[in-house]
C-alpha cells in the first residue's frame, strides 16, 4: 500500500474529477489517499513550491517553473474551448483605456494572470485578489476592471457587471489550440509504477463520476460553498470534458504555454 498527499481547489471541477478516488468508490490496489488540502488556485501554486504533496492541481501557466520536481499527468487536467479567465468591469472600459486602470487578477502566477498578459500588453495597475472577491470589489467601485474564472463567468451579468475582453477567445484565436488552465502534477521522485497508477486512478474516477453522477453530489455541494445546483453543474459541464481524460491534442497548447509563459508572467 502506498499513501500520497494530494492537493486540489474546492471548485466542482476537481471534486468531481477525483471525488470517487477520495472517497473510495472505486477499486484500488495500491495507492491510497493520505490527506486532500483544499485550497484556492493561487495558493496551491505557492503549495507547489515547497514540493511537499504528492500529486498536486496548479496553473498551466505556473506548471514549467515546476518541472525539476513534478511531472505532468496525462488526466484530471483543465483544458478546453470557450472556458477561459473574462475581463469585465462594472462601468464601460475600453480596451485602449486598460493600461491606466487598477485591474485585479485572481494570483500572480495563474494562467489567468498569463491570458491578461497576452491580451493587454501594457497594464501599470494591477492588484491580487482571491478569485471569489473580485466581482465584490468590482461592486464596490475598489477596481476598474477584474479577471474572473471559476464559477463567477456563470454570475456576473446577473450582477449587473459586463464583459470587456474574452481572454481565452484571444488565446484560442491566436493559436488555434484549446487554453491550458490547470495541469495535474505528480512528484517526479515517486516510483514510476505509483506514478502510473496514480494516472489511471484520476482516469478511472472521472469515468466513474461520468456514470454515476449523483453518487457525488453531497460530496461536490459540500466544498462548492454557496454555489446553487445549477451553476455548480454548468462549471462541471463546461471544465470537465474529453481533455480532463487525456490531454491528446491539448499536449501542443501546453507546449505552446510553456513557450511563452515565463516571459508573460514577468511583464
Amino acid at each position: 500500500m502506498y499513501k500520497i498527499k494530494l492537493a486540489i481547489s474546492p471548485c466542482p471541477n476537481d471534486t468531481y474529477i477525483f471525488g470517487a478516488w477520495i472517497n473510495e468508490l472505486i477499486e484500488l490496489n495500491n495507492v491510497f489517499i493520505q490527506n486532500v488540502v483544499y485550497a484556492d488556485i493561487q495558493e496551491l501554486n505557492e503549495l507547489a513550491k515547497t514540493n511537499t504533496i504528492d500529486c498536486i492541481k496548479v496553473s498551466a501557466a505556473f506548471a514549467s517553473e515546476l518541472m525539476d520536481e513534478y511531472q505532468i499527468l496525462n488526466s484530471g487536467a483543465a483544458l478546453g474551448i470557450g472556458c477561459g479567465p473574462l475581463l469585465i468591469s462594472k462601468k464601460y472600459v475600453a480596451k485602449n483605456d486598460l493600461e491606466h486602470c487598477t485591474i485585479a487578477l485572481p494570483g500572480e502566477k495563474t494562467t489567468a494572470h498569463f491570458l491578461f498578459n497576452n491580451a493587454v500588453k501594457a497594464c501599470k495597475n494591477k492588484v491580487f485578489l482571491p478569485f471569489d472577491k473580485i466581482e465584490e470589489a468590482l461592486l464596490q467601485e475598489e477596481i476598474d476592471a477584474g479577471v474572473i474564472i471559476h464559477e463567477n463567468r456563470f454570475t456576473y451579468q446577473s450582477k449587473g457587471l459586463q464583459l470587456v475582453l474574452d481572454l481565452g477567445k484571444i488565446w484560442e484565436d491566436q493559436t488555434n489550440l484549446p487554453i491550458p488552465l490547470g495541469l495535474i502534477l505528480v512528484r517526479r521522485d515517486l516510483p514510476n509504477e505509483i506514478k502510473i497508477e496514480i494516472q489511471d486512478i484520476i482516469r478511472t474516477s472521472i469515468q466513474y463520476a461520468n456514470q454515476n453522477p449523483k453518487k457525488l453530489t453531497n460530496y461536490i455541494s459540500e466544498h462548492a460553498q454557496e454555489m446553487n445546483a445549477a451553476v455548480c453543474q454548468k462549471h462541471i459541464d463546461l471544465y470537465v470534458n474529453d481533455y480532463s481524460l487525456s490531454l491528446g491534442e491539448g499536449k501542443k497548447a501546453i507546449i505552446e504555454l510553456f513557450s511563452k509563459t515565463n516571459q508573460n508572467l514577468m511583464q
